[in-house]
């Protein structure tokens, strides 16, 4: 028993130094002092223990994330980072057809370049870009479910894909892609097929691209990638447009443990949808009677980089932070304590 006294008040640190000594002793120390370092002790590991469990799992992090304006578009490469795009005329039939869509309706995509010169003339170079039906390879063998679920298969994709998305229409180049609807012919047996099958039946003009999920919780995969679509309703009456703007989103992860590593990570760029806008142009019941301008297209959108991008990065407690997230509790009782044995 009086070898875990004197244990006791050897451990005691909240002891009162002695402005001189008595009995051979420096300064007071009794064993309540030692039992009250034991407990803080105790305390200190549970504490290091629970900060230091999410610290090694990589779960304390901050978050920057924001979307801003630019004065001029990035150049936006809509088939990096394993994304693609796929377009098709997908029609929900009433009645048994005689004719399929393919007979009726055409399928056109060009890539137009803009250059605009300093007197204000312009030169419109549009490239007609050849296509084949969509395959598993095309979407790099990861969506192979949601392929065969949304029928991808009787949708085109592009044989070359060495495009870039850039500038408005204000600018000196500006590109875009365009995928047209059009008669097949403007013979009068295939108007009136088409003015009777668009009214029978209800027929899409259906985009599938790749769009991206965040997770930053998911430490190893924290953005990943899925297929969307989006569609205009065809009408024989109209002329619709929509545009659709894609933008690049730049991911930066700070993982590094210490402070000077990590400052010059270059982002992940990845590309991802921003908005889209829509009009339409009337173009009257017998548009192949009248003849008005573009009156065989009954749809075309065009893809164009945003004047915008995201940024996000994810920053990961350091070592220096995980010790004073730590120690700044532990310190403050140790100060209370000490004022209090006072």
């Amino acid at each position: 028993m009086k070898s875990i006294e004197n244990f006791l008040l050897m451990i005691d640190i909240f002891g009162i130094i002695y402005s001189f000594r008595y009995k051979e002793k420096e300064k007071y120390q009794t064993a309540f002092g030692g039992i009250i370092f034991l407990l803080f002790i105790v305390l200190a590991l549970m504490l290091g223990i629970y900060y230091f469990i999410p610290f090694v799992n990589r779960k304390n992090y901050n978050i920057v994330y924001y979307t801003m304006n630019l004065a001029q578009t990035e150049v936006v490469n809509l088939f990096s980072s394993e994304s693609n795009i796929a377009i098709g005329i997908d029609c929900e039939l009433i009645k048994t057809e005689k004719r399929t869509v393919d007979e009726l309706l055409d399928l056109k995509i060009n890539y137009v370049e803009y250059v605009k010169y300093n007197n204000g003339s312009y030169i419109k170079n549009p490239k007609s870009l050849s296509k084949h039906k969509c395959t598993y390879n095309d979407f790099y063998n990861k969506y192979d479910a949601q392929f065969d679920y949304l029928g991808i298969s009787e949708y085109e994709c592009l044989d070359n894909k060495n495009f870039n998305l850039q500038g408005i229409y204000a600018d000196k180049i500006f590109t875009y892609f365009e995928f047209a609807v059009t008669a097949k012919n403007t013979s009068k047996e295939i108007s009136d097929e088409i003015e009777r099958f668009l009214f029978d039946n209800d027929c899409k003009f259906q985009l599938i691209y790749t769009d991206i999920i965040i997770d930053l919780d998911n430490y190893e995969n924290p953005i990943r990638q899925y297929l969307d679509s989006t569609f205009i309703q065809l009408n024989r009456s109209l002329f619709i447009k929509r545009n659709v703007y894609l933008m690049n989103q730049n991911f930066i992860n700070d993982n590094f443990v210490m402070f000077v590593f990590g400052d010059d990570e270059e982002p992940e760029i990845k590309t991802l949808f921003s908005r889209y806008e829509e009009y339409c142009l009337y173009k009257g019941l017998k548009r192949f009677d009248s003849k008005p301008k573009d009156f065989n297209n009954y749809s075309k959108i065009y893809i164009r980089a945003d004047l915008k991008k995201t940024i996000i990065k994810r920053k990961y407690q350091k070592f220096m932070e995980f010790y004073a997230d730590a120690s700044a509790l532990l310190i403050a009782i140790y100060e209370i304590l000490v004022i209090i044995f006072n």
